[in-house]
This record gives C-alpha cells, sequence and structure tokens, in this order.
C-alpha cells in the first residue's frame, strides 16, 4: 500500500472572545493576512457553542466578561471534550495577579496577553501556538497513514501465510502419499531381489552377484531417504501446542538407550550435565538428542567418540549444546549443513542430509535457534535454544 503525499494543512481556525466588538475588530484586523481562518464570539456562551461545533487551533479569550466570565468560559470548553486540550490565551488588563495565573492555568490556559495589546507580541504568539498545531495535525496524518499501511501489510502477511500454510500442507499429504505409493514397488524390487538371489545363486557368476547387490543397496537407500523425506515433511505446519513441558534429562535417557547399538559398537561416551524442564514435546526434543548426538557418534575420527550435553539458562530460554570429538566442519558450512539434502561428505557416511534440516524445523517452530561452532579435525559443538517449560 503506497503512503499517500502529505497534503499542506488546511488553515488554522482561530476562535476569538470578547463581548466588546470593538476588541473583536482590533484583534481580527491584527491577524489578518496570516492565512489563519478567524471565528468570533460576543459571549462564553456562544464560544462554547462554536467549540462543541468544531475544532479549533487556538483560542483567545478575554477574562472580564458579564454573565459568564473568562475563566468559566474556558472551563466549559475543556469539558466539553472537543477542544479540551486546544490552547487558550487569556487577555486581561491585570498584570501579575497570581489568583488570576492559578486560575487559568487550571482551567486549561496557556499563557496570557496583557492590554493594551503589543501586535507584534500577539503575533507572534500566535504564531507559535498555529505551528505548533499544524506540526500535531501533520504527526497525526502520518500517524494514520502508518497505522493504515501497517494494517494493510498485516493483513498481506496473514494472507501469504495462509497461502504457505496450505501450500505445506499439500506437500505433506503429497510426501505422505508418495511414500506409500513408491515404497510398495520398493518392497516388490527388494523382495524379488531377494529372491533371485537365494534361488539362483548357484547359477549366477560373479558379476550377477554384483549387480543384485546394487539393486539391494540401491532399494535401501531409497528406502532410507523415503523414511526422512516423510519424517521432514512430518515437521511442515505441525500443530503448534499452546502448552508444552518435558523432562529434557530424561528424553536423553531414552535417546541413549535408542542409540545403544552404536554406542557400544563406537565405543562411544555420552556424558551429560543435569538438564533442565523444557517447554517442548517429548518427541521434539527427542528428535534433536536422536540426530545430534547420532550424527556426533557417525562423523568420529580416530578416537572413541566422546560426547558432552549441557545447558544454561539465559533470559526465558534454555541454551542446550552438544560438544563432540569428531572429525569437525570447516566454518564455510556451517549455515548450509542445516538445510534439506545437504551433504559434506561421499557414501563412506550413512545418511541422505535431512536430519538437522528437520533439527532446525523443531527448535524455530519453539521460536529458538540452532547453530554450530566448529574447526576440521577438532571436534564439533552444536548449540541450540528451547523456551522454558510453561
Amino acid at each position: 500500500m503506497a503512503v499517500e503525499p502529505i497534503e499542506e494543512p488546511r488553515p488554522a481556525r482561530i476562535l476569538l472572545v470578547d463581548d466588546r466588538p470593538t476588541n473583536l475588530v482590533v484583534l481580527q484586523a491584527l491577524l489578518e493576512g496570516a492565512g489563519h481562518e478567524i471565528l468570533t464570539a460576543s459571549s462564553g456562551k456562544e464560544a462554547v457553542a462554536l467549540t462543541t461545533a468544531g475544532d479549533f487551533a487556538l483560542i483567545l479569550l478575554d477574562v472580564m466578561m458579564p454573565e459568564m466570565d473568562g475563566f468559566e468560559t474556558a472551563r466549559r470548553i475543556r469539558d466539553e471534550g472537543r477542544n479540551g486540550r486546544t490552547p487558550i490565551i487569556f487577555i486581561t488588563a491585570y498584570k501579575e495577579l497570581e489568583e488570576q495565573l492559578l486560575r487559568a492555568y487550571v482551567v486549561g490556559g496557556v499563557d496570557f496577553l496583557y492590554k493594551p495589546i503589543d501586535p507584534e507580541v500577539l503575533k507572534f504568539k500566535v504564531s507559535v501556538f498555529v505551528d505548533l498545531y499544524r506540526q500535531r495535525a501533520l504527526v497525526k496524518r502520518y500517524s494514520t497513514q502508518l497505522e493504515a499501511a501497517n494494517t494493510d501489510l498485516e493483513r498481506r502477511v496473514a494472507e501469504r501465510t495462509a497461502e504457505l500454510h496450505a501450500a505445506n500442507d499439500e506437500l505433506r499429504l503429497l510426501a505422505h502419499a508418495s511414500s506409500h505409493d513408491l515404497k510398495e514397488p520398493l518392497r516388490t524390487i527388494a523382495n524379488y531381489t531377494r529372491l533371485l538371489d537365494e534361488r539362483y545363486k548357484q547359477q549366477l557368476g560373479g558379476d550377477a552377484k554384483e549387480f543384485i547387490n546394487f539393486i539391494t543397496d540401491g532399494a535401501h537407500r531409497l528406502d532410507s531417504l523415503l523414511n526422512d523425506l516423510l519424517a521432514y515433511s512430518e515437521q511442515l505446519n505441525p500443530p503448534r501446542y499452546a502448552a508444552a513441558c518435558c523432562d529434557s534429562e530424561a528424553v536423553l535417557g531414552e535417546v541413549v538407550m535408542m542409540l545403544d547399538v552404536l554406542v557400544r559398537e563406537s565405543h562411544a561416551a555420552i556424558t551429560h550435565d543435569p538438564l533442565p524442564q523444557v517447554g517442548a514435546e517429548f518427541n521434539e526434543v527427542t528428535k534433536l538428542f536422536q540426530n545430534l548426538i547420532g550424527n556426533a557418534i557417525k562423523f568420529r575420527g580416530a578416537d572413541a567418540p566422546h560426547i558432552r550435553i549441557s545447558a544454561q539458562q539465559q533470559n526465558e530460554k534454555w541454551l542446550f549444546s552438544v560438544k563432540d570429538n569428531g572429525i569437525g566442519i570447516h566454518p564455510q558450512h556451517h549455515g548450509e549443513i542445516f538445510g534439506i539434502f545437504k551433504r559434506l561428505h561421499g557414501r563412506e557416511y550413512d545418511g541422505n542430509g535431512i536430519g538437522l534440516a528437520i533439527c532446525k524445523k523443531i527448535v524455530e517452530r519453539r521460536d529458538g535457534r540452532i547453530w554450530v561452532d566448529s574447526q576440521p579435525g577438532q571436534g564439533s559443538t552444536f548449540y541450540f535454544t528451547l523456551p522454558e517449560a510453561v
């Protein structure tokens, strides 16, 4: 939405109030030529009626008037509300009367003009208050346009967000359907290849057996890729929990049990500090630890893996770290490894490059961050934040 150009403000409306017509004529003559819109009232009652019907930039109000003096007039104008914040300059012949000054400020007066009026002082004071009025008008206009622009932007963002959610829903459904439809023929290929190897392995030559191994390996890798894609698709537009709480230390214990075979085969040592309750679902924290600890074991160096999990409180979040002594990551790859299908190594390491992308989705859904600090040959420390438990 384009912001409309600011128009020049309309002439400032000034109200002159005096029960003597000659005084009104003099004041009006002094202020003519400045581009103001001048209105006059010959009584307090008339002045109140005018201020109830329209807005004014400034009111020049005589103190000594019959029936309703200037102070009472100012009080009623203020109480009416429409011009309750309009500056009022009182006109009086009495100087330095403390009682008058106090009454004037109580009912909204901002200044005094003393009779006989100095034309230059009058014009100067009027110009100051008119300039303030115009500045307030411009600020109000800018604020109105900015509010309209923000409202339009929020509407467009909401529409775009709804479109993205719809697209992600379709993508998730497509991934589910594709996974199911592709897995069925894939199982058929794998099963018949296994039967072919079992029944005819005596008749098959060395090349044929190698080809069968290629088919079997390809089927397994494709099955793994489909499972990973399905896991990633589940992170697209998942239900956002209003309240969540889980014991991250208990989650870690479950994950270590799940990875027991890998831990024993690699002789990995997994230690941890006391870990907190966090504002996330059990399965979300499970996926985080499972991927990060699994990667620490997978990308180990010559020595047995040493993995330490820690957490410290920062404001209303918990900052977790998963530190290992593995092969490390070059700084130029620190950002890209969290993208889907991002792999830094060849087939010597299993995987499809989806695990860290899933971690990123989980953490960001909880308004957190995930990053890595690493150098080649010096191990890696993955950091991520999760909210406090609700």
